[in-house]
């Protein structure tokens, strides 16, 4: 299957406009720069229409004395609910809860479920692990902090988009044996898996939104050194063991580099007895999620998986 037309032309229409711009080659693009023409790009992607949601801004104190803030989606209704702490994606470098605003609406008001959205620390400014540690350190403050948000705490779930997606899969991975703390779902969309360029999907070479070049970037920029890319916490599929991972809501593009790991992360979870509901769209390419205000493709995926999230939270 092609990928969507729609997205092609989006893609097309963003591309040109970084042509305008004159977009410096990676090897001479620095972060602040990315940050600043991923604004630009998205200004191509509508938001979606949600009601029903109430919004506001908080924070607490890292480890490192730093402030995380958050966002937090509550819907209507009376709960309990359950919660989704949401990591945004980025490559680690740029994203922040503003950019996950209207998809966390969605996901809050369709899945009925509190969101906590999560605003950690970027690299290279602070490389691995400040990002992880804020993901850790906001699961232990939603579970001191739940009472306040009419949180079933029994239905803690953490989820993220690319780079949050290995976030999300990582926290899961560190409370995994924890005798306080227990995650009971994962949400992981197009998610990094492992420091690992050999696969056959990067073998493809897609040139669609992500690129192999535009992965080795992120990493250069989110390790502090190339060996902390064997580490569990960034290549969360090279955990030795599976079994005591929570169930698991795969979501996964054709055109993605990074589809096998998540192909393989679900399999392993399977064949460790974890139950994993897959879904994956062979026409979309990575970060679909965020041009469903402009493409029908992307919106009847963002629906499908809202629906299986609303099904896995509430069983």
């Amino acid at each position: 299957m092609k990928v969507d037309p729609q997205v092609l032309r989006l893609l097309k229409t963003i591309g040109n406009r970084m042509v305008e711009l004159e977009h410096p080659a990676l090897d001479q693009l620095t972060p602040a720069q990315s940050r600043d023409y991923y604004e630009v790009a998205r200004e191509y992607f509508k938001e979606l229409p949600v009601d029903g949601v109430t919004v506001f801004d908080s924070s607490f104190q890292g480890r490192s004395g730093n402030e995380v803030p958050v966002r937090i989606y509550t819907p209507e209704g009376e709960g309990p609910f359950p919660v989704l702490v949401y990591f945004h994606g980025g490559g680690w470098v740029f994203g922040n809860i503003d950019s996950s605003d209207n998809i966390c609406r969605y996901f809050s008001s369709h899945a009925q479920t509190v969101v906590i959205s999560v605003d950690y620390r970027l690299a290279p400014e602070h490389k691995y692990p400040a990002a992880f540690h804020d993901a850790l350190d906001t699961v232990t403050w939603v579970s001191i902090e739940a009472h306040r948000w009419n949180i079933d705490f029994t239905r803690l779930a953490v989820g993220g988009e690319s780079s949050g997606g290995n976030l999300a899969a990582a926290s899961a991975i560190y409370f995994m044996d924890d005798e306080e703390i227990e995650i009971s779902h994962q949400f992981l969309i197009t998610p990094v898996l492992d420091h690992n360029f050999d696969t056959a999907s990067y073998k493809a070479n897609y040139t669609y939104n992500l690129t192999n070049e535009k992965m080795k970037w992120f990493f250069q920029h989110y390790l502090k050194k190339e060996e902390d890319g064997r580490d569990v916490f960034v290549s969360p599929l090279r955990t030795r063991s599976m079994a005591k991972l929570p169930q698991t809501l795969m979501v996964t593009a054709e055109y993605d580099p990074l589809r096998v790991e998540a192909f393989t992360y679900a399999e392993r979870l399977e064949t460790s007895g974890v139950s994993v509901n897959h879904l994956h769209f062979e026409d979309l390419v990575h970060s679909f999620i965020n041009m469903a205000g402009v493409v029908d493709r992307s919106a009847e995926a963002l629906e499908d998986i809202t629906s299986a999230l609303k099904e896995m939270l509430h069983p």
